[in-house]
């Protein structure tokens, strides 16, 4: 059997880099901080990062971290992932928010589709950018050979500069019965709208969450997937376990999809306690001791408060990256995980995104007044959090209550 390497020169591939490590792919991340600072605002108003960061992402390698070797990617761990991201939306968490859902789906991609449809994707140059838009907002009609597909997906975050996307569309069965499937759509495929930025949101307005529109577009079947990404427990595997021999690649969403926006907010709280420390570094009491805040005990306190919880979430992220590589390899050993093990971990992967939300409004709430003005750092920090909070709101109780139902052996409603 060939190797990772060889599959790749075989497939016309090579890994720009084939001796980066990922503490240099980290460093990377983190170097960019001032910039993309920089481009905060700039980038809210045009709804996406600039073409300038993308080619600087590109050159990086952050959107070939979790691409298998063999289609031109790195195949690190899903630590290495969540730590470049983390840093990238420390940076800014409308620009992290766009980069980590755009390139978070190769593993699923490589997972739930057939090896010549994966290397299709990746193309000749190895460059595969999609958002997945999960809710079936879509009608998928059956063809010959194919589907017909019809719908609009909102909130396509990372399609900005999207080689493809991924949408969910409900169809009709064989059987009759309704089934849910997701179809991979090459750029061409796809009308992208010009609703975000602007300020439409108190938030993330760089997030590149646009909505993706298609009408009648004629879907091989090989490029749609049953959408059980979340439900099933492979225990035969998958087309990327088979392609790779990689447990990373059998592909249960349930944990990634969480640690996505839990990388985005643990960035964004990150952001937070900065700007916090740069504010208490300057900024003096109101009343008596009319001395720098970050000499009063009161201050230190809030800081150090801060600072844990935000370790903590960070921690929780770490330890589910490292639960998720071992529950996969479990499953190689012909041990799979049970779905119980699955939802758990993306139940505590939205634990770390309240934790990174308690922390943000803490430091918002102990600054002053003065972050009420618009534009201040701290403030936009404060509302990319509650943006996603409202977001997780929807999703936690579900995830909790299919835990439960896992947990006690009672079927799914």
């Amino acid at each position: 059997m060939m190797s990772n390497q060889e599959a790749a020169v075989f497939a016309g591939l090579r890994v720009p880099e084939p001796d980066l490590t990922p503490d240099q792919v980290i460093a990377r991340a983190a170097a960019m901080r001032p910039v993309l600072r920089e481009n905060r605002l700039k980038a809210a108003e045009e709804g996406a990062y600039s073409v300038e960061l993308h080619e600087a992402f590109d050159q990086a390698g952050f959107y070939r971290l979790v691409q298998p070797r063999q289609y031109g990617g790195y195949e690190f761990s899903l630590e290495t992932y969540y730590r470049v991201m983390m840093e990238i939306s420390r940076g800014d968490p409308g620009i992290g928010w766009c980069l980590t859902l755009g390139t978070g789906h190769t593993i699923p991609l490589v997972a739930h589709y057939p090896e010549e449809v994966v290397r299709e994707a990746f193309g000749s140059d190895g460059l595969f950018i999609a958002p997945h838009s999960a809710s079936p907002r879509g009608m998928a009609t059956p063809v010959e050979g194919g589907y017909l597909l019809t719908g609009v997906w909102p909130y396509s975050s990372g399609v900005a500069h999207s080689t493809h996307a991924m949408v969910t569309a409900v169809t009709t069965t064989e059987s009759g019965e309704m089934a849910m499937i997701v179809a991979l759509l090459p750029r061409e495929d796809y009308i992208v709208r010009d609703d975000w930025g602007a300020h439409m949101t108190m938030a993330l307005g760089a997030s590149g969450s646009n909505t993706v529109e298609l009408t009648e577009v004629f879907v091989p079947a090989t490029r749609t997937s049953p959408f059980d990404w979340s439900t099933a427990n492979y225990p035969q595997g998958t087309h990327g376990t088979a392609s790779t021999e990689n447990p990373l690649y059998l592909g249960n969403i349930q944990p990634l999809y969480a640690a996505s926006l839990a990388c985005v907010q643990v960035g964004a709280a990150r952001a937070a306690l900065d700007a916090f420390e740069e504010t208490i570094l300057t900024k003096k009491r109101l009343y008596p001791p009319q001395i720098e805040r970050y000499k009063h005990p009161e201050t230190q306190v809030i800081y150090g408060e801060a600072r844990g919880i935000i370790d903590a979430a960070q921690a929780v992220v770490l330890t589910a990256a490292r639960d998720y590589a071992h529950l996969g390899e479990q499953g190689a050993n012909g041990k799979p995980a049970a779905t119980e093990d699955w939802l758990a971990l993306g139940n505590m992967l939205y634990a770390a995104s309240r934790l990174a939300h308690e922390a943000t409004e803490l430091l918002f709430r102990s600054v002053g007044s003065s972050v009420s003005q618009k534009g201040v750092p701290l403030q936009d920090y404060f509302l990319a959090t509650q943006m996603s909070r409202a977001q997780t709101a929807e999703h936690r109780p579900h995830i909790g209550q299919m835990l439960a139902q896992a947990h006690f052996n009672l079927p799914p409603q």
